[in-house]
């Protein structure tokens, strides 16, 4: 598994790279979430969810929803000061996240989002106050991770990280940093 730093300098916010990816799980999310005909091609896919979880029935609608929501929620998780204050931005992902102290499951949504809730999600393994690694994101349209398979493929991915962090001994930013630097 490979990681890049997100803010050259900066070790608290850090992504997931595949091999087999020319750039980060981050970048792909908003490069996704910016490109109308994946969205247009999601959200016809996933009609069904987007209208009984959102009662949403224009994909033009959602695609722009999207891609307003994609653009705050950039903003939000990259630019000063927001970045120096993740913790307020990611949240536990259950009830079971909640009563751990290292290497939590976190998500990340823009939580003000208007007209409705968002469905963009980022996900993220919390290092230690503040540090986090982003191990992907979805659109999620259904109550659950668990019930589509585009988000069970990012849980999944959250738990492959998780247990390859605690695998090689990460606990905490200091850890990670040493991990890195070894690869």
């Amino acid at each position: 598994m490979k990681f890049v730093r997100i803010i050259p300098k900066y070790d608290h916010l850090w992504s997931v790279k595949a091999p087999d990816e020319e750039v980060d799980e981050l970048t792909l999310l908003f490069r996704k979430w910016n490109n109308a005909e994946y969205l247009l091609d999601f959200f016809i896919e996933n009609f069904e969810d987007l209208k009984s979880f959102f009662k949403i029935e224009r994909l033009d609608q959602a695609v722009e929803d999207t891609m307003k929501d994609a653009e705050a929620l950039e903003e939000l998780i990259l630019e000063f000061p927001y970045t120096e204050n993740l913790d307020q931005l990611f949240k536990p992902l259950d009830i079971t996240d909640t009563r751990m102290s290292e290497l939590t499951r976190e998500k990340a949504r823009n939580w003000d989002r208007d007209r409705h809730a968002s469905w963009l999600r980022i996900y993220a393994i919390r290092l230690e106050p503040n540090v986090y690694v982003v191990t992907g994101g979805a659109i999620k349209l259904s109550r659950t991770m668990q019930d589509r398979k585009h988000t069970a493929h990012e849980l999944d991915k959250l738990n492959r990280c998780k247990a390859y962090l605690k695998l090689n001994g990460v606990f905490d930013q200091a850890s990670f940093v040493e991990l890195t630097n070894e690869e």
